[in-house]
């Protein structure tokens, strides 16, 4: 036993002495930051699911989506990521977002990974399915804040309705009514 912990000291040393990376941590990871201002986050989930594995020149597209592959200059295309988003189903990893708009996935393989915003949060509109490749710039720690809007409610008329339906209709009735007192007055003469 003293042996294997002697070794195991020994080995670390001559590794940091080197030069040699030493990993503490296993796998990457993806924090994703909600910027909402003032605002309070008052719920809200993200739903991370790995859609590709790293190869030589991009990503192999798991079965489960599709099977394929995709190079690595279009691996964040927005357009990929929203037909990937359609067949985003079971076996992603949802986190609640915290009071600050945040959650983190961690001790992530390499890869493309697909964030979809599975539960809204109030009063905001959900973000876009976006890609995200890990390693990302060769950061094994990625941060990652995606667009959000507020919703914006604007004043509703009274009756629900917009008001040129209601003027077209009374536009439509005085006219009817003017042709109908001409050709009463024609047919008089």
């Amino acid at each position: 036993m003293v042996k294997r912990l002697s070794l195991a000291l020994l080995t670390a040393a001559l590794a940091l002495s080197l030069g040699l990376p030493v990993q503490a941590e296993e796998g990457g990871s993806i924090r994703i930051t909600l910027d909402v201002g003032d605002l309070a986050v008052t719920n809200g989930a993200v739903t991370l699911y790995q859609v590709g594995l790293e190869i030589s020149d991009g990503y192999r597209i798991v079965e489960e989506f599709g099977g394929g592959m995709v190079k690595e200059a279009d691996a964040r295309s927005p357009h990929l990521a929203q037909w990937l988003a359609q067949m985003a189903g079971e076996g992603g990893t949802t986190r609640l977002l915290d009071a600050d708009g945040c959650a983190e996935f961690s001790r992530l393989p390499d890869g493309l990974y697909l964030l979809v915003q599975t539960e809204q949060m109030d009063g905001f509109y959900a973000f876009r399915p976006f890609l995200v490749t890990l390693p990302m710039d060769g950061e094994r720690s990625v941060q990652v804040s995606p667009l959000i809007q507020p919703i914006v409610v604007d004043e509703i008329p009274a009756t629900g309705q917009h008001p040129a339906p209601i003027f077209a209709a009374m536009v439509l009735v005085v006219s009817g009514l003017g042709l109908a007192v001409c050709l009463d007055k024609n047919r008089k003469k």
